[in-house]
């Protein structure tokens, strides 16, 4: 049992050696956007936030806790990652030039994925897709203050928006 041990650690080693250099000549993560994102420059950072989940079908209301963490990623995008108790996603945002948009794609722990996009990077459409069924959506983010953000999801139904989700976040 012992030398196992001694024989995954020695790998785990060579290893590590190998991946240094490599790592030691990578360029620097970005840390600021640019262009049309730069307005976005001010989600960098954690965020503690409080969600209030709509009632569904058969499940009741609820309000939920978590933190979303943002961070500036190669290509002028972000990427953000939401955990809570019993949920947790990650999405990537960013700007096209070419086609004057904003695009967000999400997946979560449950294995929906949804995509939108927008034209001022404040209300983003599109669809859900998760559970066998596909939905349109629409995203609506506020920042009411400097240390405060707002997202408001809406599900399209029967032809009308319902509000899935309101979530509250202040800076952590």
């Amino acid at each position: 049992m012992k030398q196992t041990s001694l024989i995954a650690a020695a790998s785990c080693a060579v290893a590590l050696l190998i991946f240094l250099p490599a790592a030691a000549d990578m360029p620097p993560m970005p840390t600021a956007l640019t262009g049309n994102m730069s307005s976005m420059q001010f989600l960098i950072g954690t965020w503690s936030c409080t969600v209030k989940v709509a009632a569904s079908q058969d499940q009741p209301a609820t309000t939920d806790q978590g933190v979303v963490t943002y961070a500036v990623v190669p290509g002028n995008a972000i990427h953000s990652h939401v955990t809570a108790s019993d949920y947790s996603s990650d999405y990537y945002s960013g700007y096209i030039d070419k086609a004057k948009i904003y695009w967000m794609n999400t997946i979560d722990a449950y294995g929906t994925v949804s995509s939108e996009t927008s034209t001022d990077g404040k209300i983003f459409t599109g669809s859900s897709t998760g559970g066998g069924t596909k939905s349109k959506i629409r995203d609506t983010f506020t920042h009411p203050t400097p240390t405060t953000t707002r997202d408001v999801q809406e599900v399209e139904s029967n032809g009308a928006w319902q509000t899935a989700t309101d979530a509250s976040c202040t800076r952590s």
